[in-house]
């Protein structure tokens, strides 16, 4: 892989697991461990380590996406990696795909489908705040380095809406999701997936009895909880925290159009809590 250059963004994390989101620039980095020059880094390896006035190793290496999320402003609660995977896994988002999405908050959702999708697909966004917007298209651009040419962001309300595509995925994370299912049910294409991430199960409950009256099969519901352990050479065991429930993850497939009210077929839904 090539070397560390100007304008990355990289991190910076101590002997100790301490992190520092930075830019390679030509400034000064300060810490309780003491200073670095930024533009030292230029030139350097993945894994190589500057050394500050206090003599202090501080390590070097590219953040990851999660790592970004993270680290990056906010103004919202975050969807966290452990969820942010599973919408996109199992919303099969793939290049070449359309997809929709309402509830930017801060652009953490954003980013992963933009990945997810490439340079061969399309990504909207519907967000009814305008700072909420303004907040994540930084926050987009300054990961990537550019505003992507395939994300269209607008400023509105999706029950306003009227798009002129149809789409092959909707992601939703709104306070009442089911208000919206009837609105974007005509936009999905037959065998299109929604997914919607709600933080309570009334919210699902109401959510899947919309979907079932709009023409949508194959749901499922799923809670992912996320353990991490420690491991030495003397010990494993789970860490004292852990983190568990941070939203239901509500996953529908478009069936063929169905007159209003007309329910598909009860024996093709798939309900657990997991």
């Amino acid at each position: 892989m090539a070397t560390l250059d100007w304008g990355e963004w990289v991190l910076l994390i101590s002997q100790r697991g301490k992190r520092w989101l930075v830019k390679i620039e030509d400034a000064p980095f300060s810490c309780h461990m003491g200073t670095v020059l930024l533009r030292d880094a230029v030139g350097r390896d993945e894994g190589e380590f500057l050394l500050t006035g206090e003599g202090s190793k501080l390590f070097l290496f590219r953040p990851t996406l999660a790592d970004y999320i993270f680290k990056m402003r906010r103004r919202t609660q975050i969807i966290f990696p452990k969820d942010l995977g599973a919408m996109v896994f199992y919303g099969d988002v793939q290049a070449g795909n359309v997809v929709l999405e309402s509830g930017i908050g801060s652009g953490a959702l954003s980013l992963s489908l933009l990945r997810a999708l490439g340079n061969q697909g399309q990504l909207i966004s519907i967000e009814k705040r305008l700072e909420f917007a303004q907040l994540a298209r930084d926050n987009i651009t300054r990961f990537f380095g550019h505003s992507p040419a395939n994300h269209h962001l607008i400023v509105g309300d999706i029950q306003d809406l009227a798009l002129a595509v149809q789409v092959d995925r909707v992601f939703l994370d709104l306070p009442e999701p089911w208000h919206v299912i009837r609105l974007v049910a005509p936009y999905i294409d037959t065998g299109g997936i929604l997914v919607s991430l709600s933080p309570n199960v009334a919210q699902v409950q109401f959510t899947v009895r919309e979907l079932r009256t709009h023409g949508f099969t194959h749901i499922r519901c799923l809670e992912i909880l996320e353990r991490e352990w420690m491991v030495d050479e003397r010990r494993a065991r789970p860490k004292d925290r852990m983190i568990g429930h941070t939203g239901f993850l509500t996953i529908a497939k478009r069936a063929p159009k169905v007159s209003a009210g007309e329910a598909p077929d009860e024996s093709s839904a798939d309900v657990a809590l997991a």
